[in-house]
C-alpha cells in the first residue's frame, strides 16, 4: 500500500459535545420558529413545490430577493415590471 498515507486527524465531535469557539458564530445557521397564516402557508408549499426547494430554501431567497429590492431603492434606483401585452410597471415598496 505504497500510494496511502496516514495522518492523525482530530476525533468527530459528538452530537453533545459543545460548539468549537474557532468558527464564527455569524456562520453557523441559526433555527427559528415561523408562524404563518393558513394562506401564507400554502403560498410557501406552492413556491417550494414549484421551484424543488425546501421551505427554508425559499425563505434564504425571498430574503436575499428584499434585501437586492431594498439596496437598489435605498441607491436611488427602479424596479420596473414588464409583462407581454401590458404597459411597464413600477415595483413600489412600502
Amino acid at each position: 500500500m505504497e500510494n496511502l498515507q496516514l495522518r492523525d486527524v482530530e476525533p468527530p465531535r459528538s452530537a453533545t459535545s459543545p460548539i468549537d469557539t474557532a468558527v464564527d458564530p455569524q456562520s453557523v445557521p441559526e433555527r427559528l420558529t415561523l408562524r404563518l397564516s393558513p394562506e401564507a402557508r400554502k403560498t410557501l408549499a406552492a413556491i417550494a413545490d414549484q421551484r424543488g426547494v425546501s421551505f427554508g430554501e425559499v425563505i434564504r431567497r425571498a430574503l436575499g430577493t428584499e434585501k437586492y429590492l431594498i439596496d437598489v431603492i435605498n441607491n436611488n434606483g427602479r424596479i420596473l415590471v414588464e409583462q407581454p401585452g401590458e404597459r411597464m410597471k413600477e415595483l413600489v415598496i412600502i
